[in-house]
């Protein structure tokens, strides 16, 4: 039985079906408004060998009776351990706790290799998964790399999957062989078939594999223009994003920021045609509700000013997930006004020219004050900026350079927001910079807790009392939680669960004593250092992100530049 309200779920009589445990380790709102989630969910329940039921982190702010209790599924209220498949939907790092703490609360041993035959196959997916899968290798019987493909699924993970349980259903009485059976299926990394070896620093020294497996997980592309686009199935008002329709009509992008990993494992960049979602935003708009465009180029969407005039001269809604400025034209900036909407949000990342030359995010303060003045002219009262603080090669200068950055654009903001008789609001966020697997600066250190405080508080106190600003920071101890995991490898895995057992909706680094912070977080990493996620593939040359790093962090000096 699903939630009240909620609309779009699949209820199947399981029948000789292999029953999937979906699950996405946060709460209820969040896992909703994931769309990579709901992809998964309608594409194994339209599979005529699976069937999947939905599992969510029980959010003890809204559910408190279910503290301490065995995970139900959305659709049946079943017992997690009652399925013969779990798989977890992971987007983001600082959710991998709530997996071996989910597996515990439901009776099923955390670690691998303490399974037998009675218990669940347990794998995992999604983009933390794919750009560094050792941190939960030692939960995982399979991990999937990359994006799930239609095209490849006659040879891809779910048809050797139901090709190696149909067997027998004793399948998992052997499961070091059953495994074996992933070894040539692209996209799939068996953990318990790689050893990692170190030496007395701590350093990998080298990476072993099981024969007839990869040295290398090469990721799975969804690059077919012939597939569905990605669409929201599955309707909450409970959800993150309300009841908007979540489409995904763009995957990648080719600008190459230093520290976007999203921007260099979904590479190539893919834009969907309109005609491949128009029937699905002509019923959106007919339902009323709102359209939410994702990707990470909606700027370089050909198509976008046209999608965006279809939606608005039909009376339709649209949001925007992330544009650049280049993308927020004339033309655009009127739609947005024409559909109410009070916010828009840019992104500068840093306020110096010489720091966004280094993060490759080479556009001129100019661009974005001038989109200030013609957001707010044109009827879009609040105005949202996005910062990172602790980047490579970042002064105090650098951090200074905010203050500068935002009260030009405050006095932009007040005097384009007079005529209107309305002054709204300019939000900062700051956000502690935290290095990437896949990206230029997977060699960078991550600043230490007390200097992206002290930076935080630089420009906090430079902004205070200034009228119509709010001025917010991320959790410094949740970001450096990310930065360890997003970072680690497998012998992280006991804080993991020492972090799971404390059911926590945002755990803190808790059982990371026995490991060195300077280690994991804080220390740039060798040129030749082999790391954790040297075992997937994405088709990017480790000495072009190297070359690039180097690069980035030899831009000269020139803080007069703003």
């Amino acid at each position: 039985m699903t939630r009240p309200g909620e609309t779009g779920a699949y209820v199947r009589n399981e029948g000789s079906a292999i029953a999937v445990a979906l699950v996405y380790p946060n709460a209820y709102r969040v896992g909703m408004g994931n769309l990579g989630f709901q992809y998964v969910y309608h594409y194994l329940n339209n599979h005529p060998q699976f069937s999947a039921e939905r599992f969510f982190r029980p959010d003890p702010a809204v559910q408190p009776s279910r503290r301490g209790h065995v995970p139900l599924s959305e659709e049946s209220s079943r017992p997690l351990n009652s399925f013969s498949v779990i798989a977890f939907s992971i987007p983001f790092e600082n959710d991998y706790p709530a997996v071996p703490g989910l597996l515990n609360a439901s009776g099923i041993p955390p670690l691998q290799r303490d399974r037998g035959a009675a218990d669940p196959l347990v794998m995992a997916g999604g983009v933390s998964v794919s750009l560094n899968p050792e941190p939960l290798a030692p939960f995982l019987d399979l991990a999937f790399i990359g994006e799930l493909d239609q095209h490849r699924e006659v040879t891809g993970l779910f048809a050797v999957l139901a090709d190696a349980l149909a067997r027998s259903r004793y399948a998992l009485t052997d499961r070091r062989g059953f495994l074996s059976a992933f070894r040539d299926t692209t996209g799939v990394y068996v953990p318990s078939s790689y050893d990692f070896t170190y030496g007395s620093d701590g350093l990998i020294r080298e990476i072993k594999h099981l024969p007839g497996f990869p040295g290398r997980v090469r990721a799975v592309k969804r690059v077919s223009t012939d597939l569905p686009v990605p669409v929201s199935v599955l309707f909450s008002k409970e959800a993150e994003f309300g009841e908007s329709l979540l489409v995904e009509s763009n995957r990648g992008c080719g600008r190459g920021c230093r520290f976007c990993a999203a921007g260099w494992i979904h590479r190539p960049v893919r834009y969907r045609e309109f005609s491949a979602f128009k029937q699905q935003a002509d019923r959106a708009i007919e339902t009323g509700r709102t359209i939410g465009l994702i990707g990470s180029d909606l700027a370089g969407h050909p198509e976008l000013e046209d999608i965006l005039e279809y939606i608005v001269d039909r009376g339709g809604r649209f949001s925007l997930s992330s544009i650049r400025p280049e993308g927020l034209s004339d033309k655009v900036i009127r739609l947005l006004a024409r559909t109410g909407q009070k916010t828009a949000t840019l992104a500068p990342e840093a306020a110096s020219q010489r720091l966004r030359k280094v993060i490759g995010k080479d556009l001129p303060s100019d661009a974005f004050h001038d989109l200030v003045g013609k957001l707010v002219s044109q009827g879009i009262p609040n105005i949202r900026f996005y910062f990172m603080v602790g980047l490579p090669t970042e002064t105090d200068e650098d951090v200074e350079a905010i203050v500068e950055f935002v009260s030009t654009a405050r006095d932009i903001f007040v005097k384009a927001s007079r005529p209107l008789g309305r002054i709204g609001r300019i939000g900062v966020q700051l956000n502690p910079f935290i290095p990437k697997p896949w990206t230029p600066f997977q060699w960078a250190g991550m600043a230490e807790a007390q200097t992206l405080r002290r930076r935080i508080r630089l420009v906090q106190n430079g902004l205070k009392r200034r009228p119509n600003l709010v001025i917010r920071s991320e959790s410094v101890p949740q970001a450096l939680l990310q930065g360890l995991i997003s970072r680690g490898d497998r012998r992280i895995s006991a804080a993991l669960t020492a972090a799971g057992a404390r059911a926590k909706s945002r755990p803190r680094l808790v059982g990371t004593e026995s490991l060195d912070p300077v280690f994991y977080l804080h220390r740039e990493r060798a040129g030749d250092e082999v790391f954790p996620w040297d075992v997937v593939d994405h088709g990017i040359a480790k000495q072009t992100l190297r070359r690039i790093y180097v690069a980035s962090i030899s831009v000269p000096p020139d803080s007069s530049q703003r």
